[in-house]
């Protein structure tokens, strides 16, 4: 007889199997957020020469176009629609976030707090140009395709609900991954 566990004794299992957050680990991903917003607001050209720039030329790349300076950002002129990359294209919230997310799930490895943070922020930018590169592509097909159909008053808030169904799904797959690959870090001998 095949009996499945219940959700609740499976979560129950995990938490007393010495699976619970650490206190350390989660003040580490917020001091790696206080950080990394410190970063945006201390330093405000790396929004827009960094975060947004970046996020422009991997659009450009995929479309297979040069990128533009404009006063207000980066233009990628070969999509199919008119796709401008300003500082609010930055993902600057969403750099936030994976700081935190990354550097939580550091500290839960066998690596000291005061390497986890900067380690936490420097894998961030890269993951943050990446997936902000596929939402700009996502959004402008989505401009393309499905936007127009709708009234005008509703572009703004289909623009950023698709933005949403990028960011939160990346934010998912990268927390997956890493409670993935977190078994064979923990019995792997030191």
């Amino acid at each position: 007889m095949n009996v499945t566990p219940e959700p609740i004794s499976i979560l129950r299992c995990h938490l007393t199997a010495g699976h619970r957050p650490s206190v350390r680990g989660i003040l580490a991903g917020v001091v790696s957020a206080c950080a990394a917003a410190a970063l945006l607001h201390f330093v405000p050209a790396f929004e827009i020469n960094v975060l947004a720039r970046s996020a422009a030329r991997l659009t450009a790349f995929f479309c297979g176009s040069p990128v533009l300076a404009l006063t207000q950002g980066f233009a990628v002129p070969g999509a199919n629609v008119p796709v401008i990359v300003t500082s609010d294209c930055s993902a600057a919230d969403f750099f936030c976030m994976v700081a935190a997310l990354v550097t939580w799930q550091l500290v839960q490895r066998p690596l000291k707090t005061w390497i986890a943070i900067p380690a936490g922020l420097a894998a961030a930018l890269p993951l943050t140009i990446f997936v902000n590169g596929l939402r700009i592509l996502t959004v402008a097909q989505a401009h393309r395709w499905f936007i127009p159909l709708f009234p005008e008053a509703y572009a703004p808030f289909l623009h950023l609900t698709t933005g949403v169904a990028v960011f939160l799904p990346s934010l998912i797959v990268m927390q997956l991954l890493f409670e993935y690959h977190a078994p064979r870090h923990a019995a792997s001998p030191r």
